[in-house]
């Protein structure tokens, strides 16, 4: 159900916190192993697409189904202050992030890309997908992003938020003269 550019802008116009899955969408999906270590790659734009949403004043989250070390770095650096690893049940996570926080669905947009998202992208105000996503999840996301996960797909998402918010400028205001 991607909609039309207009229509997508205007369900991102509410949008207050951004919570993100992790493989697939800050990361490529692959998994490195070696010497008991278990690792992923992140992309550095997706952190400066993350760093701009919080400039803005949106919040961010993390919600995955795995739990490994790599993320909660990555969350720490970065500054992403609600994250739940382990997730088997995202909608139970993404409701205790809701009740934290005590935003309301519409005021929440969330970016995954596999069948365990399903629960969350239907029940968002903005659900968001990736290239390469599971078919009925790019059916349900009202936006998918041009750049696949691990790819600069969180920035781009970053960026079309901050846009539809007309809060685009005020980032840009530090970096041009």
């Amino acid at each position: 159900m991607t909609l039309p550019p207009e229509q997508a802008r205007a369900r991102a116009r509410p949008v207050r916190m951004l919570i993100m899955d992790v493989d697939g969408v800050l990361t490529d999906g692959r998994v490195f192993y070696g010497g008991g270590v278990q690792g992923v790659f992140f992309n550095v734009h997706d952190g400066t697409g993350i760093k701009y949403l919080h400039r803005a004043g949106l919040q961010t989250a993390i919600i995955t189904g795995r739990d490994i070390p790599a993320v909660r770095e990555r969350a720490a650096d970065l500054g992403i202050e609600h994250v739940v690893q382990g997730a088997k049940i995202k909608m139970e996570a993404y409701e205790q992030i809701a009740r934290r926080t005590g935003l309301a669905d519409e005021d929440m947009g969330f970016v995954g890309d596999d069948l365990t998202d399903m629960p969350v992208l239907r029940r968002v105000g903005f659900a968001a997908t990736v290239p390469g996503a599971a078919e009925e999840i790019l059916e349900t996301s009202v936006y998918v992003t041009q750049k696949r996960g691990g790819a600069g797909a969180v920035r781009e998402l970053a960026e079309f938020i901050l846009k539809a918010q007309g809060k685009w400028a005020g980032i840009l205001e530090r970096y041009l003269p």
